[in-house]
């Protein structure tokens, strides 16, 4: 199916106004709000620290989207604090997953600190957060963090697990309210959009120019938790491999577009890291591996039950 089939192109990930569907319609409105649970894949994986090591990946492919970049450049603290703005997003998002019958209120919550992200971009092209194309590309690169993640750090994902987490990321997309316009019907389609979009609508937009100048210089990014020369000394350490997974898992089509190098070299780099974690990861304590906010989720229903490889 072709990813035009439900309509995306690059005018429509970059609209000034969401329209009466952003919140909802009632030609676009979406099925009640559900929520998730330990039988479920995202509830295993979602709140697995290893997802934080993509981090570097969500933020090229979400800045080099038009609309999205100019928001967080615009809106956000993204140039002097671009570490703290994402760890203060990562448990905010993970309570859209993991907080059961308020997930819905969290989704709805986060959502609406969207409401004034709007504006004109450096090329004059208006946009809006609010935009469902647009703030579905947030949901879905996030989602996908889970694939990636699980296929490079833990097991060779099968269709099914795809599957399952499409459908789930589904589930947990209608807890924000927003409409189902942009939603592709299977695993599949969202296949195709993805190329899509990696080809034909990302760039290299300041803001994602601005973040690859950070990362070649990561001690410069102020951290909120860790006193300045104790981060200086850390930062080509903990940034060299997390910078590696995040360009080595963009598509060629994106690295090329944002002008970004990869070798074979770097390739056998990131696998044998990558090995390294998924080899040692399963010696830690569970509740080690595992995030504030999932932790809170298990103690309240049980945590997930064991993998079935």
């Amino acid at each position: 199916m072709a990813a035009e089939t439900f309509d995306l192109n690059p005018s429509d990930l970059n609209r000034s106004d969401p329209g009466p569907s952003a919140h909802g319609s009632p030609a676009h409105s979406s099925p009640a709000p559900d929520w998730l649970g330990p039988e479920s894949l995202s509830w295993r994986y979602s709140g697995d620290w290893r997802t934080i090591l993509l981090g570097p990946w969500v933020g090229l492919v979400q800045l080099s989207l038009p609309g999205l970049g100019a928001g967080v450049v615009e809106h956000s603290a993204f140039y002097t604090e671009p570490w703290d703005r994402f760890l203060r997003s990562v448990p905010q998002i993970a309570g859209v997953v993991y907080d059961g019958p308020r997930s819905a209120a969290e989704g709805h919550r986060i959502r609406d600190l969207h409401t004034t992200i709007k504006g004109v971009d450096d090329k004059g092209r208006r946009y809006h957060a609010l935009d469902p194309e647009v703030f579905f590309w947030a949901h879905a690169t996030i989602s996908e963090v889970v694939v990636k993640m699980i296929d490079l750090f833990d097991h060779p994902i099968t269709s099914a697990e795809k599957d399952q987490l499409f459908a789930e990321s589904v589930r947990i997309w209608r807890n924000y309210g927003m409409s189902d316009r942009p939603l592709p019907p299977n695993r599949a389609a969202l296949d195709e959009y993805f190329k899509h979009v990696y080809a034909n609508v990302l760039e290299k937009t300041p803001a994602v120019a601005e973040f690859i100048r950070l990362s070649a210089e990561p001690a410069s990014m102020a951290q909120p938790w860790l006193p300045q020369p104790v981060w200086r000394a850390l930062a080509p350490i903990v940034t060299k491999s997390m910078w590696r997974f995040g360009v080595g898992l963009l598509e060629p089509e994106t690295r090329e577009t944002l002008g970004l190098t990869w070798t074979n070299s770097d390739e056998r780099g990131l696998r044998q890291v990558a090995a390294i974690i998924r080899t040692t990861w399963p010696m830690l304590p569970r509740p080690v591996r595992y995030m504030p906010r999932a932790k809170t989720g298990f103690r309240r229903t049980g945590w997930p039950r064991p993998a079935r490889m």
